[in-house]
């Protein structure tokens, strides 16, 4: 007689992704899926302004990819619009932590690109020195040596 074996359960990726987020070492994991989402509740044209978004110490920092998107979300509308947009996230996702956002920051996204002095740096030409046509034709066939003559003409007339 055959003993009945239970099924397995299968799980779908989220619901791995869930039991993997629930976990301490995940932790941040859970939190930069959930600020990803944020970040797609933002209308596209705000949404290509942003470079990156964070959640540390109950701060929310939005990181801009110039100085005119930070005006543009530095602005008193833009802001309140954002704390409108956590407060509604919180309360949807009570999970995410938006809820317990306290502040906003926004900041401009910085490289430093400086030179240093001590590096010595040779000035490249921007164009290319044209040849004087002084080199040996030392082709046997003729025909080939005919057209070296030709190319060398065209070099001196350059």
């Amino acid at each position: 007689m055959e003993k009945f074996q239970s099924p397995k359960i299968i799980k779908n990726t989220s619901a791995i992704l869930n039991d993997l987020m629930s976990k301490f070492h995940y932790r941040p994991l859970k939190t930069l899926f959930f600020c990803k989402d944020f970040l797609n509740s933002f209308p596209p044209a705000k949404q290509r302004l942003i470079a990156r978004i964070y959640i540390k110490n109950h701060i929310l920092n939005i990181v801009t990819l110039n100085s005119a998107a930070y005006q543009e979300l530095n602005h008193d509308n833009s802001k309140i619009y954002i704390k409108v947009l956590i407060k509604k996230y919180g309360k949807m996702y009570p999970l995410s932590g938006f809820s317990d956002i306290k502040d906003l920051k926004i900041f401009t996204q910085k490289y430093n690109n400086t030179i240093k002095n001590n590096e010595n740096f040779t000035a490249k030409k921007p164009y290319i020195e044209l040849s004087l046509g002084k080199f040996e034709n030392k082709f046997e066939n003729k025909i080939l040596a005919k057209k070296f003559e030709e190319i060398r003409q065209m070099i001196r007339n350059g």
